[in-house]
């Protein structure tokens, strides 16, 4: 594990058991929740405000809402979702949603089918996970607290040999980058590998 992770639980429990990390920055302290299989009722609504006012970017073409309050709230206690969760004075400030079932991957308009014939063993072994939700509120004060939820996600990857894939924007392609760098940081390097890409098009009359 990263060092600068405090871990409240014993080392010994299996991976895919819920983790708490204790994260202190500039004076705050903040719980990351890995691995949550069910998000308490008390934070739901506060999450899915969070979500909007994060991920409700108008200059991207592609809507990155890709949940309606009710499925946002069916993902927040489906099991088939991994959740890393951020909690400052017991306020969540920051989200991860992921999912190994491919089929409710679909949500974030991905091809199932291209990933499992780029990643057979991987999809086969459940240990592809798709991010369909990644947000930091905006009024958090501190982003240096961000980097020890980062870090338990490349914990992941490393200790389960997970692959975990994301889209993002043209105004977001800086998270990706946040990785590799954080990783690098650490004894767990990670590569990025782009998966594809895709562009729009408009087309309109000539002007005279």
């Amino acid at each position: 594990m990263s060092e600068s992770l405090k871990i409240e639980k014993s080392d010994l429990i299996e991976f895919d058991e819920e983790r708490n990390y204790l994260c202190e920055h500039e004076g705050l302290t903040s719980k990351v929740y890995f691995g949550l299989r069910t998000v308490p009722e008390r934070w739901r609504k506060t999450l899915w405000d969070l979500y909007q006012e994060s991920l409700h970017i108008t200059d991207a073409i592609q809507d990155q809402c890709c949940y309606t309050e009710e499925t946002f709230y069916q993902a927040l206690v489906d099991e088939d979702y991994n959740k890393v969760l951020m909690v400052t004075n017991d306020q969540p400030v920051a989200l991860l949603l992921g999912t190994n079932n491919l089929e409710k991957a679909k949500v974030a308009y991905i091809n199932p089918d291209f990933i499992r014939s780029k990643f057979p063993q991987e999809v086969a072994e459940g240990r592809f996970w798709y991010i369909t939700c990644l947000f930091v509120s905006p009024h958090l004060r501190s982003l240096g607290l961000v980097r020890q939820m980062v870090l338990s996600a490349i914990d992941a990857i490393w200790e389960k040999d997970y692959v975990l894939a994301m889209d993002v924007t043209d105004q977001r392609l800086f998270i990706p980058e946040i990785l590799v760098k954080l990783a690098q940081e650490t004894s767990f390097p990670i590569v990025k590998e782009k998966l594809g890409s895709q562009e729009y098009f408009a087309f309109r009359k000539v002007s005279h």
